[in-house]
């Protein structure tokens, strides 16, 4: 190879290294916005509820004042395909809340349980009810176990249901 040649492959070599050598910038300061969003509610009037919810549930106690529910969680809303007779599917915007049994759970009778869940159920469908979602967001509850057991999954109440599931 000729001087001139290794200059002219040089060149951009040097240039892209340079580019990699710029000043050290200084470490951000304060709270960072997150970068991903997607699995966070970031609606104001959604966390409110979020928060009620949370209260609500953490609230609920058995007759010797032990509570129903040891652990609260509502994730961020997400699609689902729901059956809407053979072979048709609607899709509709859920908000998921998962409620863990507390020690006091288990020593209500099955009739209380069921009471408990459907209770759940309608508290947490009026909190969604003042938010000004189009459509309309819809609370799917989960009842389980601290061992992970599945309880109830509700999305709608059917009157006389059975809601509670494998805990009878």
């Amino acid at each position: 190879m000729t001087g001139s040649l290794r200059s002219l492959l040089a060149a951009p070599l040097l240039g892209l290294a340079a580019l990699g050598c710029g000043p050290e910038r200084p470490p951000a300061t304060g709270a960072l916005a997150p970068a991903y969003t997607f699995n966070q509610i970031t609606d104001p009037a959604l966390l409110n509820v979020v928060e009620e919810v949370k209260n609500w549930a953490s609230q609920q106690v058995a007759a010797d004042q032990k509570p129903l529910y040891s652990r609260i969680e509502v994730l961020h809303p997400v699609p689902i395909v729901q059956p809407y007779g053979v072979g048709v599917f609607q899709q509709e915007v859920r908000l998921p809340v998962i409620f863990t049994t507390g020690p006091g759970w288990d020593d209500l009778p099955l009739v209380k349980k069921e009471e408990a869940a459907a209770q759940a159920f309608r508290d947490i469908s009026e909190h969604l009810q003042g938010l000004d979602h189009e459509p309309r967001l819809q609370p799917t509850l989960t009842i389980q176990t601290p061992e992970g057991m599945e309880l109830a999954w509700i999305n709608r109440l059917e009157p006389g249901g059975k809601n509670i599931h494998g805990d009878d």
